[in-house]
């Protein structure tokens, strides 16, 4: 029997006791979600702990998913399946048990090619297509209504640039714009129509080569992006950018004609002690303080959590080892419920 004829949930632990035969996975803020590229596995790590995290991981059947968002209201995962080109649902996820099967609660018709960011606002998510030969060149940004039971196309747009991740902030959407150092914002998305749209404005995010992964606070107005850099090089080529009060350095940019963050505005992650080499994603847990990355090529996948840098006069970039660093093969996408 195949593993994708076994539907087996896999549940165990990184550190910390063994688990019972009756454990069940009690979701609670600090969760944070991976979605994989090389195995048929979704994992949540607990970060609540910073002396005990735990990792949880169920089989799926998926062996290439990229973008995951939880809705913790209604307890349900929703995943980006490159596989079959679809978006799975995954309903109830806590009460599934050690020794139960988790197959899709609902999946949405076939659309898209190459998916990359889903976002949601729980009522509707959104997924990335990445242009390829499959999809005729085309990016993309699909909108779906969702529940736990139906994912229901509603919208198909356009788009003229390249997409990677995206992230629905109220109305607002942002899109890292593959293969630059640009960054995309659509404000009020929800009032397009189907077909070709247009970002109100690309901001240049100065210091990034080629940016993949975004994470904004609005709470904190904080954005963490990251850069793969040149994707044939090794270890220490890979960063991530750090960028506080946002809106205000956003707004300042918006005014000169090269609309361009100063790398002086921002702090750095970067150099041979980070063991970054192509940082996919990032999510910032701001509970525990910790920027959490998926090293998508180092030891063939890592998540690794760095410790929010002390910001110093005299410089802006950290050449720091994680916190916390543990090989995920294939990892390819974060989401944190916090």
């Amino acid at each position: 029997m195949t593993k994708k004829l076994s539907y087996l949930l896999l549940l165990f632990l990184v550190v910390g006791c063994e688990p019972t035969k009756d454990d069940t996975i009690i979701i609670d803020l600090g969760k944070v979600f991976v979605s994989s590229n090389t195995q048929s596995r979704i994992g949540i790590f607990n970060f609540s702990d910073l002396d005990n995290k735990v990792l949880v991981q169920y089989e799926i059947t998926t062996d290439d998913a990229e973008g995951i968002y939880y809705d913790n209201t209604r307890d349900i995962v929703y995943q980006a399946d490159r596989e079959n080109n679809r978006i799975n649902a995954y309903n109830r996820l806590s009460t599934n048990e050690a020794s139960s099967g988790i197959l899709p609660s609902a999946i949405s018709t076939s659309d898209f090619s190459n998916p990359r960011g889903l976002t949601s606002d729980k009522n509707i998510a959104i997924v990335a297509q990445d242009a390829s030969d499959d999809n005729g060149q085309q990016n993309a940004l699909l909108m779906y209504d969702i529940s736990a039971n139906e994912i229901i196309l509603r919208n198909q747009f356009t788009v003229d640039f390249a997409l990677w991740d995206i992230q629905l902030v109220g109305n607002t959407l942002y899109a890292v714009e593959d293969g630059t150092d640009s960054l995309a914002v659509f404000n009020n998305f929800f009032g397009n129509s189907d077909g070709q749209v247009t970002p109100d404005f690309k901001i240049s995010i100065e210091g990034i080569v080629r940016t993949h992964g975004l994470y904004y606070s609005l709470s904190e107005d904080l954005m963490v992006m990251t850069d793969i850099g040149d994707e044939a090089s090794g270890i220490g080529d890979g960063q991530i950018v750090i960028i506080e009060d946002f809106n205000l350095k956003l707004s300042a940019a918006l005014q000169e004609p090269e609309k361009t963050i100063s790398r002086n505005d921002m702090i750095f992650i970067n150099g041979e002690n980070t063991t970054l080499q192509n940082p996919v994603d990032v999510v910032y847990h701001s509970t525990a303080n910790r920027i959490i990355v998926a090293e998508r090529t180092t030891n063939g996948g890592m998540l690794l959590a760095f410790e929010y840098p002390d910001q110093v006069e005299s410089s802006n970039a950290f050449n720091i080892t994680p916190s916390y660093s543990v090989s995920y093969n294939g990892i390819s996408s974060l989401y944190i419920n916090q």
